[in-house]
């Protein structure tokens, strides 16, 4: 026993050593790896801001050589490096620099041109550091520590921003962030960004008068293989939300007014409309629009824009169609009618008008044709040759998809007055005030109160016997408030003049005279977006000229008075706000069978459908928005849905249109007919920038 408590003495001390051989490691592991920790955090800052330093200076000068040099100085600077580097490669876009001091600092620097995406400066910085008490254990006197960084300088855009998704879709092994399928044909003006993958599928094709950015696959081949892109296409960097502030909503509640010709109001509607196929026209007041439940639309027509009754026919932009007799027009079932030689076509269908008499055209007639053939019908007494001839637009703005809802005036002279005997030429505006600030306003012209005055409609003619007067009477014309007359002593349709109005919530006037002085109609309609499509309205220009009444009307909210746009107010405006409602249907629904013609406004950001992302208060709404449409469906405005996929569907009767850009989560545009995505330069391009990306 004794001789084994011997053997054992001696024991302890061994124990003793080698715990303190790993107790001294881990000390030497703290203190060195420590000191290689905090080395490593300063030399990141540095190699950080040589790539910051770099983007900069190219952002200011676009000379790769200035910038390689800009950054090998910020990052002496920052090491403290005093000796003068040795560098090599300086324009090349690949610069190697060597410090000769006691660390041995290399530092390398690599620009790479990423076309519309920017210009990339990579920057990787080596040095060794002295080790102390780990160099007793053998792990040699000095430790390598490096750092890298990469900073992108991106130009500002050159065109306008039309597609946006933020989704990195494809490049992480989800659905791709945008995609073409189907036989689409999509046609889009300006630049397109994907924080993903762009896929082309199918038939699917089209233009892009822009540049085509992607995160992957990398470049060459073409992301859009079956369209035309007039810009750069390449692989570029994750571009940011834009983060848009929340609009101030109005939280009065209101409930949809299914009546045909309603006018509905700004608030918030906690019932979705569900515009059904059976559902009439409903015009938007200007403001903000709150579907907590979304909007669903798959019939009827919805529109914020005012316009005249009898909107004329255009031969060209600004210029109605219209022309005299060559013949005495008379006798019974008339087929036909003999005139001057047409300024522009006349569709078939259309509505004439000439000598107090109404007739419906049977076919096309084309521009410098010399007669017109109508449907059989009886002429009341002769009208002479030399009458004016005008014809009503077809088809009307207001009578889009079927709804007939599209004004129009008559005139009569029922009694004495103190207008002199002859012929009169007529035309009408409608007329509606649009409130700021208050609930509602019916002139004058005021900061909180702004009038809207349509293009004028086609010139009629009315006949007057001595000492008459003229009476006026208009039909429901959606959103109009009032009615302004204007007049001539003749009946060539030529030199109007303000001389009446109805009277706010009236349709109907009678006149004996007229003041003097009063200035002329505003300018008229322009051409139609197409065949079998309704009038464009008047383009904007500096007031009292241009636009009046819808998109380009713009007014200095201080004073109220019009003022050409971009401005701070776009009078008659609306914007849809629809919030997460923690679901996937709580979205945008527009069907095939429903039309939707509305825009939105300065004083909105131009922003015309805005879903809260994870930059606004939450909860996000991540539905899944579908934009279908028929005939003349445009959305004038930004589509803003950073967390929310949409669905663009064209089809062969219609074309979807989106005129401002789209940022969203992902986008899909399918279907078998024709997309427009235009971006619009003035609201939003890609901003400037210069940032890490790691």
């Amino acid at each position: 026993m004794a001789m084994r408590r011997g053997a054992q003495r001696g024991q302890a001390i061994v124990l003793v050593a080698l715990i303190l051989t790993v107790l001294f490691g881990f000390v030497g592991l703290a203190m060195d790896g420590g000191r290689g920790y905090l080395d490593r955090r300063h030399l990141q800052a540095s190699v950080d801001a040589a790539a910051l330093a770099a983007a900069y200076n190219y952002m200011n000068h676009t000379d790769y050589a200035q910038a390689e040099v800009a950054a090998v100085a910020e990052f002496a600077n920052n090491e403290r490096l005093y000796m003068t580097p040795n560098c090599s490669g300086y324009g090349s876009m690949s610069v190697s620099c060597t410090f000769s001091d006691p660390t041995n600092q290399t530092l390398t620097l690599t620009a790479i041109d990423h076309s519309i995406a920017g210009v990339s400066f990579r920057v990787t910085a080596v040095h060794q550091v002295g080790v102390t008490i780990m160099q007793v254990l053998g792990a040699g006197p000095t430790m390598r520590v490096g750092a890298s960084a990469t900073a992108v300088a991106r130009p500002p855009g050159q065109y306008g921003a039309a597609i946006q998704t933020l989704s990195p879709g494809s490049c992480n092994g989800s659905a791709p962030s945008l995609s073409f399928t189907g036989t689409s044909t999509t046609s889009i003006t300006g630049d397109v960004w994907s924080n993903g993958s762009i896929t082309d599928n199918g038939s699917a094709s089209g233009s892009v008068n822009g540049n085509v950015i992607d995160i992957c696959p990398t470049y060459p081949p073409s992301a859009l293989s079956n369209f035309s892109v007039s810009g750069s296409q390449a692989n570029g960097f994750n571009i940011p939300d834009p983060g848009y502030q929340q609009p101030a909503l109005n939280t009065s509640t209101r409930t949809w007014a299914s009546a045909n010709g309603s006018t509905e109001s700004p608030g918030t509607y906690n019932s979705d409309p569900h515009l059904a196929g059976s559902a009439g026209c409903y015009f938007l007041s200007g403001g903000i629009y709150t579907f907590s439940a979304g909007f669903t639309q798959n019939g009827g027509f919805v529109s914020n824009l005012l316009r005249p009754p009898d909107e004329p026919n255009m031969a060209s932009a600004g210029q109605p169609n219209l022309t005299t007799l060559r013949a005495n027009l008379t006798g019974t079932r008339q087929t036909s009618i003999l005139v001057n030689a047409l300024a522009g076509s006349i569709p078939a269908g259309s509505t004439v008008f000439v000598g107090g008499q109404t007739f419906t055209t049977s076919t096309l007639a084309n521009a410098a044709d010399q007669t017109i053939s109508i449907n059989r019908q009886d002429v009341s007494g002769t009208i002479p040759s030399g009458a004016v001839l005008t014809v009503r637009a077809f088809p009307q703005f207001w009578d889009s998809n079927g709804v007939g809802c599209s004004s129009t005036f008559t005139l009569s002279s029922p009694g004495s007055g103190s207008l002199s005997a002859g012929t009169y030429s007529v035309e009408v505006t409608a007329v509606r005030w649009s409130a700021n600030g208050v609930a509602s306003c019916s002139g004058p012209i005021s900061p909180t109160c702004y009038l809207r005055e349509s293009a004028p409609s086609m010139c009629k003619t009315l006949t007057v016997a001595s000492s008459g007067n003229v009476k006026v009477d208009v039909t429901n014309d959606p959103g109009a408030q009032d009615f302004y007359i204007y007049l001539a002593p003749n009946g060539s349709c030529t030199g109007l003049t303000y001389c009446a109005n109805t009277g706010n919530g009236n349709a109907s006037v009678t006149i004996n005279n007229c003041p003097s002085g009063q200035p002329p109609p505003p300018d008229q309609e322009g051409m139609p977006l197409g065949p079998a499509l309704p009038n464009r309205d008047p383009a904007p220009a500096t007031p009292p000229r241009g636009d009046l009444a819808n998109e380009g009307h713009c007014v200095n909210p201080a004073t109220g008075d019009n003022v050409a746009c971009p401005s701070a107010w776009t009078v008659g405006a609306v914007e849809f706000f629809i919030p997460g409602g923690g679901n996937t249907s709580t979205c945008l629904n527009l069907q095939g069978g429903g039309d939707i013609y509305v825009y939105s406004g300065y004083q909105y950001q131009r922003i015309l459908l805005f879903e809260p992302g994870p930059e606004q208060p939450p909860p996000a709404n991540t539905c899944l928005n579908n934009v279908a449409g028929h005939g003349i469906t445009s959305l004038i405005g930004i589509f803003y849905t950073p967390a929310a996929s949409v669905t663009i569907i064209g089809s062969s009767n219609y074309l979807a249109t989106i005129a401002g850009g789209v940022i969203a989560w992902s986008a899909t545009v399918k279907g078998n007919g024709g997309v427009s995505i235009m971006a619009d330069p003035t609201l939003r391009t890609w901003p400037s920038a210069v940032r890490l990306t790691q």
